[in-house]
């Protein structure tokens, strides 16, 4: 039997004026964007973390350091592109992705079929694979004063056939 392992991510970015507010590779039109290093897409590097964490390979931060000018505005598709590089060369392969994106506004509903294929393609994995949803802190807290956006990813991976050490 193949291994499976289990991966959680969880991101945050505050809203600022001036950049685009990129969610899953979608830009969604919105008055503000979130900031960051990179296009500060906190769909996408919740996914990162919760794979990297899965296969045992660190976080985001680790790999793609907000110290390094290489990566300043860089599409976050470009960084799970490398992290599924990374899956591949360590033997596994994404069973599944699941998310949770916390912002009071905008609604992202409509965005999500763009997002899934995006984040599906960019995986290499099935549509059906990757579930997104979206949910308000009822106006609790830096959230729900619409302050940012927050993301939780859960992944499956599994070892590919034929690759365990016996």
């Amino acid at each position: 039997m193949n291994e499976s392992r289990v991966g959680l991510g969880i991101d945050l970015h505050r809203f600022v004026e001036g950049r685009p507010l990129v969610l899953g590779g979608v830009t969604v039109p919105f008055e503000r964007g979130l900031l960051g290093h990179s296009d500060a897409d906190v769909l996408t590097h919740a996914v990162c973390d919760a794979l990297l964490g899965a296969a045992g390979l660190g976080d985001i931060g680790v790999h793609y350091p907000d110290t390094d000018e290489r990566f300043r505005g860089i599409s976050s598709l470009l960084l799970l592109e490398d992290v599924a590089a990374k899956l591949r060369a360590s033997k596994y392969g994404v069973v599944n992705v699941d998310v949770t994106v916390l912002a009071e506004r905008p609604r992202l509903a409509g965005f999500f079929p763009a997002m899934r294929v995006n984040l599906a393609r960019t995986l290499g994995v099935d549509e059906t694979r990757v579930n997104l949803k979206a949910t308000t802190s009822e106006t609790m807290g830096a959230l729900g004063r619409g302050e940012g956006i927050a993301a939780w990813a859960v992944c499956l991976i599994q070892e590919a056939a034929g690759c365990r050490d016996t």
